[in-house]
């Protein structure tokens, strides 16, 4: 009698489930932003050569206008830790600027510098452009729907998750 192969003897789990992971909107929805993400960093690295959540700081910096950490890690959904250190290296690279708030001595407003407000320049009109392509052959009707599906599809995962 021959001992059976050590392939045949684990167990592989069980049976295939009849499922498709691209099924999954969030799956879909977490491609699309990798993709999309993916496109902004490398559009960020030939303008500026900032990475992605540096590109985002700054963007937001200059449309948003000066602001405190606390302010900006609303509005990114980020936390002060990952922040800071991201406001200390657009400083470093002269994008930011920054001053003591004047309302409270122990906080800091960030202001993107003249050099930082040409830089967010390009790199926005880099994201219209990659925003365009990425919308060929929709209409305006179809991406007011869209963007109106999205935002309700958010609500609901703000719900979702509760206060």
């Amino acid at each position: 009698m021959t001992a059976p192969s050590r392939s045949s003897s684990r167990r592989r789990g069980p049976a295939p489930v009849d499922f498709e992971l691209a099924s999954l909107l969030g799956f879909v929805i977490f491609r699309l932003s990798s993709s999309l993400g993916g496109l902004a960093e490398r559009d960020a690295q030939e303008v500026a050569g900032l990475t992605l959540p540096e590109y985002r700081c700054l963007v937001v910096l200059a449309t948003r206008g000066d602001m405190g950490v606390t302010p900006l890690c609303q509005v990114m959904h980020i936390d002060k830790a990952w922040i800071s250190r991201t406001l200390a290296k657009l400083a470093q690279a002269g994008l930011v600027g920054s001053i003591p708030d004047p309302a409270d001595a122990r906080r800091t407003i960030f202001s993107v510098t003249p050099r930082g407000r040409q830089t967010s320049q390009a790199l926005i009109a880099r994201a219209m452009d990659r925003q365009a392509r990425m919308l060929e052959g929709f209409d305006g009707e179809d991406v007011e729907r869209l963007l109106e599906l999205l935002r309700r599809m958010q609500e609901n995962a703000d719900r979702a998750k509760g206060p």
